[in-house]
């Protein structure tokens, strides 16, 4: 019964064409890349990620590491 089932598949191609599905699946997808410095990802409303250098009021920089 095995050999049969292998032969089977080896005929009908099942694997390649569940492959070949696979990559029109993802062909035809929208891409998830953005053109950067023109279009911003969504960010969330929590996010406080500002990079400043930080000075004193004599102007020495704070180390903030």
């Amino acid at each position: 019964m095995k050999r049969v089932t292998e032969a089977a598949k080896a005929l009908l191609l099942t694997e390649f064409l569940s492959a070949f599905w696979l990559a029109l699946k993802y062909f035809v997808k929208p891409k998830a890349t953005i053109n950067y410095p023109f279009e911003r990802g969504p960010l969330s409303p929590r996010f406080r990620g500002e990079h400043a250098l930080r000075r004193y009021p004599n102007g020495e920089e704070r180390c903030i590491a």
